[in-house]
């Protein structure tokens, strides 16, 4: 921290120092390290629909007579419970298969029995989505819905607020999809614009987590009409950050923002001309995680504090001086 406090102290000198570079330097470590890369997948085949634990069924039974077992629930080891043949395993089968399983079972009591499986509540077929969404849960997952269609079922990333304007705050470039306990090596940016290798069909017990952005913050301190500090977005530029603030108070030098940049102990400390970037004169820097931007009081502004400052002594030294010259007259 002592060296941030130095830096700021620095502030007062910007006339010395370096000017703002238009990119952040890869010296800083501000490239964001690559990440493993996500090839998507080939194959992605649809799936027939298979009992999971939670799942709601009914059964119809055909033999002499025909009945109708109602409301029957697969529990959480993918058992369920058929009267008469007892508990029967089910899980992940197809509904083909786990008809004729629970047929076997039932052969002791009836030997031409056939049973019809109809799903009254798929409520073992569920994704869930974690994170920086609108409405984080647990979803349906119905035939054909992609991994787009899960993200939309969540309303979409979560969103934030700077200068009036609607903002994402998820880092969909760190969103992983896991299933069966495996990553799967999809991107979610490239799902959300239609590539069929990233943008899979979603399976039940899918696991989508997005992680809030977390890059950094960038504050703005000073003369500025709002001080905050503010999530930092790739893109985000010095005038943008200042008119997230507010914009610069009447009292601010423009022509000397100084912004402190690195790691706080041993930071590299910038000037940047904002008046030069209002007139059209040199390209609008963008901004590093963990910035500080600093916006110094002009020469002029500080004359007025001073003044400010005296303006009740000089008033009393008047009035005073006033009175004893009226004191004075009366002798």
């Amino acid at each position: 921290m002592s060296g941030l406090v130095i830096a700021l102290v620095a502030a007062g000198c910007g006339s010395s120092l370096p000017r703002l570079p238009t990119v952040p330097s890869a010296e800083h470590g501000f490239v964001r390290a690559p990440a493993a890369e996500l090839t998507g997948l080939d194959h992605d085949p649809p799936l027939a629909l298979t009992l999971m634990p939670g799942d709601v069924v009914n059964l119809q039974m055909i033999s002499g007579t025909d009945s109708a077992v109602l409301g029957l629930t697969v529990d959480e080891r993918g058992v369920l419970h058929v009267p008469l043949a007892g508990d029967v395993d089910v899980s992940g089968l197809a509904l083909t298969v786990a008809e004729a399983r629970i047929e076997q079972a039932l052969r002791p009591f009836d030997q031409t029995v056939r049973v019809t499986i109809i799903v009254a509540s798929p409520n073992g077929q569920r994704a869930t989505v974690l994170g920086a969404v609108a409405t984080p849960g647990r979803y349906t997952v119905v035939p054909g819905m992609r991994l787009a269609d899960l993200l939309a079922s969540a309303g979409g990333t979560e969103r934030g607020e700077e200068g009036g304007v609607a903002v994402p705050v998820a880092d969909l470039a760190g969103a992983r999809l896991v299933r069966n306990g495996q990553v799967v090596p999809v991107s979610l940016v490239l799902a959300i614009t239609g590539d069929p290798r990233h943008n899979v069909r979603v399976r039940p017990g899918d696991h989508l987590y997005v992680p809030p952005e977390l890059e950094g913050l960038v504050s703005v301190l000073g003369e500025v009409h709002a001080a905050r500090v503010m999530p930092y977005r790739p893109g985000l530029r010095l005038t943008l950050a200042l008119a997230f603030a507010g914009g610069t108070t009447r009292d601010a030098d423009r022509g000397e923002i100084i912004v402190v940049r690195g790691d706080h102990a041993a930071p590299s400390v910038y000037v940047a001309r904002l008046d030069e970037l209002l007139d059209g004169q040199g390209a609008d820097p963008l901004l590093a995680p963990g910035d500080v931007v600093y916006v110094g009081a002009s020469g002029l502004s500080k004359l007025r504090d001073v003044m400010a400052a005296i303006a009740p002594a000089v008033s009393v030294a008047a009035t005073t001086g006033l009175g004893a010259a009226v004191i004075s007259t009366a002798r």
